[in-house]
C-alpha cells in the first residue's frame, strides 16, 4: 500500500444504500471501512429523491428474493406485507435507519462532504485516491468499491464505460419527485390511498385536470399519465410524475438545468391536481432536493448482464444477487415508460462478475453502475437490488482482505454467498464453507 495521509482496509465511495450495504458488509466482518460521500449527508437517491414506493423484491410465489440488510432497512415490508397494500416508506425514517446502522459499527467511519477528486493507478490497481471538502488529502486502502450510482470512482481510473441505450447513447428521462398532504380523502371514490385499487382510481379521478393543463399548453411535461404513492399511514401522497429529458448525470450543467425543469414541471402538476375537490385545499409539501436520474455510467465488466437475461430468468454459476423487478425504462425522448415483469419464476440472477470491472484488480461495483446494458439496467437499478449488489460487493471485498488475495476475480462466488447465507441474504447455487474472520455469531443478525 502506497504511503498516504489516511489508510483503511476498505474504501467505499458513495452512500446511497449500495455503498451503505457494502459498508456494513465489510465492516461487520471486520475490516476498518472508510465511507466518503460528496454529499452533506448520507442516504443518496433513496433519501434525497425519494418516489416512496418500496418496489418488487419477491418472487411469482411471494417469496423474498433479497433480505439481508435491506430488510435491515425496511423491516415492515417483509413482516406486514400484503398484495392489496402499496409498500412505501418515508424518506426520513430510511436516513434515520442508515444513520442507526452505519453507528452501530465501530469499524466503520464516514466522510460525508467530501469528493473523490483523483485515483493514481498503478500496474492495474488503485494504489490511493484523492480527496477534498471536509477531508482533504490522500487515502489508501487495500481494496476499493464504487458505490456512486453513476461509476464516479470507475471513470476517475480511468475505465472503460457505458452510457445511455446503445443505439444513441440518450439516457432515460429524469424526474423531479414532490410530497402534497392536505387533502380531502373522503371526497374520494376510494379514500383509502394505502390500497392498490384506491392508488390506481386517485391516478384516474386526476388525470383528467392534468390532461386539460396539457391541451391549454400550461405544462410541457412529456408524460402521459400521472403516478402516485402513498407515504406509510395513507396522509400523504408523494408524485413521480415529471419528465425531463436529455439529463446526464456526467454533466453538471444538464443537471442544473434538469431540477430547475423538474421543479417547474412539479407545480404545474400540483396546480392542475389542486383542480379536483379533494385537493383544494391540499399543500404542496416540498420538491425533492435532488433531481431523481435513473441512469449514469454502466462500468465495463467481466460479464455485461442484458435484458434476455432478465426476461429469460436467468441463473448463473457466480450469483451473489437478485432481482425480482421489471425491466423499468422511461423513454428519453418523453415517449411512453416500457414496463416489462421478469417472467416466472419471478426473477434473476445477477452474477458476480458484472461487479467485476475490466482493468483493475483491486475495484468492485456496488451500485447500479454494475456492468449492464442500458435496458437491464432499468431493472437492476432499484433499491433492493442495489442493497444486494452491495452487500455482496461488501462480502468479497472482505473475503479478498481476508484470504490475502492479489485480485478480486480470485474471490469465489460459493465463498461469498456462504457468508450471504449467514446473515440471513437470499443466494442460490453451492456454498462453500470457510474460516470467517469473525465468530458467525458476531456477523449474524440477530
Amino acid at each position: 500500500m502506497s504511503e498516504a495521509d489516511y489508510s483503511f482496509h476498505v474504501l467505499v465511495a458513495g452512500a446511497g444504500i449500495g455503498g451503505i450495504s457494502a459498508a456494513l458488509a465489510a465492516a461487520r466482518l471486520g475490516q476498518r471501512v472508510l465511507l466518503v460521500e460528496q454529499a452533506e449527508e448520507v442516504g443518496g437517491t433513496g433519501v434525497f429523491s425519494s418516489v416512496s414506493l418500496i418496489c418488487q423484491f419477491r418472487d411469482s410465489n411471494g417469496r423474498p428474493v433479497t433480505s439481508g440488510i435491506h430488510r435491515e432497512l425496511f423491516p415492515a415490508a417483509y413482516t406486514h406485507y400484503s398484495e392489496q397494500l402499496v409498500p412505501t416508506y418515508d424518506e426520513h425514517d430510511l436516513q434515520a435507519a442508515y444513520r442507526q446502522l452505519l453507528a452501530a459499527e465501530p469499524n466503520l467511519t464516514v466522510w460525508c462532504g467530501t469528493a473523490v477528486t483523483g485515483v493514481e493507478v498503478r500496474a492495474g490497481s488503485i494504489r490511493r485516491i484523492q480527496v477534498s471538502g471536509k477531508h482533504t488529502g490522500t487515502v489508501a486502502a487495500g481494496i476499493y468499491l464504487d458505490a456512486t450510482a453513476d461509476g464516479n470512482l470507475s471513470a476517475l481510473a480511468g475505465l472503460d464505460y457505458r452510457l445511455g441505450r446503445e443505439e444513441d447513447g440518450r439516457l432515460q428521462s429524469a424526474t423531479a419527485t414532490f410530497k402534497v398532504s392536505g387533502f380531502d380523502k373522503t371526497r374520494l371514490r376510494e379514500p383509502d390511498i394505502r390500497q392498490w385499487s384506491a392508488i390506481h382510481s386517485l391516478r384516474k379521478e386526476l388525470l383528467p385536470y392534468y390532461l386539460a393543463m396539457k391541451e391549454e399548453g400550461k405544462t410541457n411535461n412529456p408524460r402521459a399519465g400521472i403516478t402516485c404513492f402513498p407515504y406509510p399511514g395513507g396522509e400523504a401522497l408523494l408524485f413521480n410524475s415529471t419528465s425531463v429529458l436529455e439529463v446526464d448525470p456526467t454533466r453538471p450543467e444538464t443537471l442544473d438545468r434538469g431540477m430547475e425543469e423538474g421543479a417547474r414541471q412539479a407545480r404545474e402538476l400540483f396546480a392542475a391536481i389542486a383542480q379536483h375537490p379533494a385537493f383544494r385545499n391540499a399543500r404542496l409539501d416540498y420538491i425533492a432536493p435532488k433531481l431523481g436520474v435513473r441512469e449514469g455510467r454502466r462500468i465495463t465488466g467481466e460479464y455485461e448482464l442484458t435484458a434476455e437475461d432478465c426476461l429469460s430468468a436467468r441463473r448463473f454459476d457466480d450469483m451473489v444477487a437478485a432481482c425480482a423487478y421489471s425491466l423499468d425504462i422511461h423513454d428519453p425522448q418523453g415517449g411512453k415508460t416500457r414496463l416489462e415483469p421478469i417472467p416466472a419464476p419471478g426473477y434473476y440472477h445477477i452474477p458476480y462478475r458484472s461487479l467485476i470491472p475490466k482493468g483493475c484488480a483491486n475495484l468492485l461495483l456496488s451500485s447500479r453502475c454494475i456492468s449492464g446494458t442500458h435496458e437491464a439496467h432499468s431493472s437492476y437499478r432499484i433499491m433492493a437490488s442495489v442493497s444486494a449488489i452491495g452487500e455482496a460487493a461488501g462480502t468479497a471485498a472482505a473475503l479478498y482482505l481476508h484470504r490475502g488475495l492479489t485480485d478480486v476475480r480470485q474471490v469465489k462466488p460459493e465463498q461469498i454467498r456462504f457468508v450471504l447465507q449467514l446473515r440471513g441474504q437470499f443466494v442460490e447455487g453451492p456454498v462453500e464453507r470457510i474460516e470467517l474472520p469473525l465468530p458467525v455469531e458476531r456477523i449474524v443478525t440477530e
